[in-house]
């Protein structure tokens, strides 16, 4: 072997043979490779022994990693690549020379000044006695994607605002997977409108947000309107289908990929991928991009539901200080004082409320308004102009009809209002405004005043119909001081939404298996359960079963389980192990809790068989799941494990066990043992004794008869939520 220093080989050590393989079909074959591939000839010693290999043939792949191709032919390796020497391929290619045996081994390469520094792993076999053939597979981007999708995971799981997600997606994943240009649409909450949000262009830099039509002929436009994923390997197949958009590619958009910008149960939008190079898009490749932008979806999901949750949180919240602040004056103008100081600018960015006066005339009784200088506008405009009752639009015909209006078209909206050239010249001069929300003050069937909203143009979100109660019962509260029933009922409403929100509509139907669950909410009051359930499929005839309590109630324990519900989901794409699963559930929950948070869960993973199933169950600090054999044994399975949300590496524990007809498995959450008479809990042992009274029953009796026992258990009402899922093999 040539070492560094050592003198050429004689004139001995020189090539020997011929290439004992047809060359021009062998090497069209070796020249499509994505790998590259050379071929050399040994050169021996006197006493035979291959010392060193000249350069004979070089693939395009090969080629492409030298700064000089056509000076590697006839060059010695040793010379030319002298990291073979340090790493030991080198030496496994002497081997192969000298023994006739394959090899292949991995490292990673440094010497920069050729192939790109990467991990990557070779094959090494003679043909015939005196050459080698030489194959050299980058083997990074499998670890590449892994981190990506590892620092995506952590950079969504952190995001509050959607365009904090769109910016990952934008600045982050798509250079990282090397698109030159991309987007993304996403349709605005609660309505039909859709905004291209973010633009990642390499060379021109992001670009203002534009509205979008999903009725058009482009890409973008179909995926975001129908959830079908696009891939054109070249710009003739994009041309093809959608010729109409054919003028806005240029030559760095050769290969595109549109994928949907979705969750289980909603479509968001569509992103897209523009690569100057061609890209096959491989199942591996479909796979990774589609995993990346499902991660971004949901997280916009989670992040909208927090925004959903906190705004329905605040609402209540001012709905709640008011029932407290309204009775203590009789006083109209202190009242409507408490009215607009609640709201503003919790709610919205200012508050004007008229009252009709002795002449049945708008008269102003209060305007707030976050920015003192517009407050004092908008009190010198009403005064200058007040509003009339025969006006088409505005506060008047809100009072004279009694019918709320919202308007998001605010200039539009304003010119009609206007009565002279001086009053829209005056409504010009107010800063702009992006939406408001008008409604009727109304006391025993008539009308007597309005209460506006107003969102300026800066606000997060606009006003959208689902406002529109809020408005209604804020403005009842203004004329009328206690109505504290209709907060509770709306408070009721919202949490029994969410939490059907956080449960699967209705459970599958898997072959062989009958499943049977419930959830049951805690005491009248509670805002939101932290209990979940979930069953998805993730291969061919293997499913995904989840149970999970999470610490806490009300909106903020929603928004965790809904991070730690598609958390698992997510996760399972790329590697449904329990174990893994219930890692990433573990990083995500520690990632996104601002103060201390944790949970419980059980995750496992049905494969069905044709007469028999196989479990595979990991828990994370979660009560062992229970097994009814067929012959009425009951067995507890697996270990506790960590709460997850508490440590980085929690201890997980995985067990697999076979599952026979006529055996039934019963999940639950500690709601149910924890169901406390006043000197007892139901505990494991009153789970077991159902499961023993049902022993001939359905997997749906378990459950009634589980439910019925935990409710009759005792006289009081249930002091925490409790999710009970029962699976049965036939």
């Amino acid at each position: 072997m040539l070492a560094s220093g050592q003198e050429q080989p004689s004139s001995s050590h020189r090539p020997v043979g011929r290439w004992p393989l047809p060359m021009s079909g062998f090497v069209d074959a070796l020249e499509h490779l994505p790998d590259a591939v050379s071929v050399s000839a040994a050169l021996r010693n006197d006493a035979g022994q291959a010392v060193d290999m000249r350069v004979e043939y070089m693939n395009k792949a090969a080629r492409s990693g030298q700064p000089n191709p056509g000076a590697a032919i006839g060059g010695l390796c040793s010379q030319l690549w002298p990291q073979m020497v340090d790493n030991g391929s080198f030496a496994a290619c002497m081997r192969v020379l000298n023994t006739g045996v394959s090899e292949s081994g991995a490292f990673v390469w440094t010497q920069d000044a050729t192939y790109r520094p990467a991990d990557y792993e070779y094959q090494a076999l003679r043909i015939g006695d005196n050459r080698l053939l030489w194959v050299l597979r980058d083997n990074s981007a499998r670890v590449l994607r892994a981190e990506l999708l590892a620092a995506v995971t952590t950079e969504l799981a952190s995001a509050a605002e959607t365009d904090e997600v769109l910016r990952t997606l934008t600045t982050q994943i798509m250079p990282a997977v090397g698109a030159t240009a991309g987007g993304a649409v996403l349709n605005e909450p609660d309505s039909n409108t859709y905004v291209v949000r973010h633009i990642h262009d390499a060379e021109e830099g992001p670009r203002p947000p534009v509205p979008f039509s999903v009725n058009a002929p482009y890409p973008m436009a179909h995926t975001a309107r129908t959830g079908q994923p696009l891939y054109f390997s070249t710009s003739a197949e994009r041309g093809e289908a959608f010729p109409e958009a054919a003028p806005f590619f240029t030559d760095r958009h050769q290969s595109t990929a549109v994928l949907p910008l979705q969750t289980s149960s909603t479509l968001l939008g569509a992103v897209s991928f523009h690569f100057a190079i061609r890209h096959p898009f491989d199942a591996a490749e479909r796979a990774f991009l589609t995993a990346l932008v499902d991660h971004c979806a949901q997280a916009v999901e989670r992040i909208r539901l927090r925004a959903t949750l906190d705004k329905a949180h605040a609402q209540l919240q001012v709905l709640a200080d008011l029932g407290r602040l309204l009775p203590t004056s009789l006083d109209t103008s202190t009242t409507f004082d408490n009215i607009v100081e609640a709201v503003v600018p919790r709610i919205a960015d200012g508050c004007v409320i008229h009252l009709v006066d002795r002449t049945g005339q708008p008269a102003l009784a209060t305007v707030r308004h976050h920015d003192a200088d517009q407050e004092e506008s908008l009190r010198s405009l009403l005064h200058r102009f007040p509003p009339q009752l025969d006006a088409a639009g505005g506060i008047g015909a809100v009072i004279r009809t009694g019918e709320h209006e919202l308007v998001t078209n605010v200039p539009g909206t304003l010119d009609q209002l206007a009565r002279s050239t001086e009053h829209r010249a005056a409504l010009r001069r107010l800063v702009p405004a992006a939406s408001w929300l008008a409604v009727p003050m109304a006391h025993t069937g008539s009308v007597i005043g309005s209460m506006v909203l107003m969102q300026s143009a800066t606000a997060s979100a606009l006003f959208t119909p689902a406002d529109v109660p809020f408005a209604q019962e804020l403005a009842q509260r203004a004329t009328q001081a206690v109505i504290n029933a209709r907060r509770y009922a709306e408070q009721r409403d919202v949490a029994h939404t969410l939490q059907a929100s956080l449960l699967p509509g209705e459970l599958p139907s898997l072959p062989g298996m009958e499943l049977a669950a419930c959830y049951h909410p805690g005491a009248e009051g509670t805002l939101v359960g932290g209990d979940f359930y979930d069953i998805v499929p993730t291969g061919k005839d293997t499913w995904m079963i989840a149970i999970g309590d999470v610490c806490g109630k009300g909106p903020h324990a929603a928004a965790l389980t809904g991070l730690v519900r598609h958390t698992a989901r997510a996760a399972a794409r790329a590697d449904d192990h329990p174990a893994a699963v219930l890692q990433a559930i573990n990083t995500a929950v520690l990632a996104e809790s601002q103060q201390p948070r944790f949970c419980t869960a059980a995750y496992a993973r049905l494969h069905l068989g044709r007469h028999t199933a196989t479990l595979t169950l990991t828990l994370g600090g979660h009560p062992r799941p229970l097994l009814r054999h067929a012959n009425g044994q009951i067995t507890a399975l697996g270990q506790a494990g960590t709460l997850l949300g508490v440590v980085p590496t929690p201890r997980l524990h995985t067990i697999t066990y076979p599952l026979h007809p006529g055996d039934l498995l019963l999940f639950y959450t500690d709601g149910v043992t924890e169901r406390r008479a006043p000197d007892r809990m139901l505990g494991e042992e009153g789970i077991r004794h159902v499961l023993h009274a049902t022993r001939n029953g359905s997997a749906q009796d378990v459950i009634a008869a589980l439910e019925q026992a935990i409710i009759d258990f005792t006289p009081r009402p249930l002091d925490d939520d409790f999710a009970v899922m029962a699976l049965c093999l036939l």
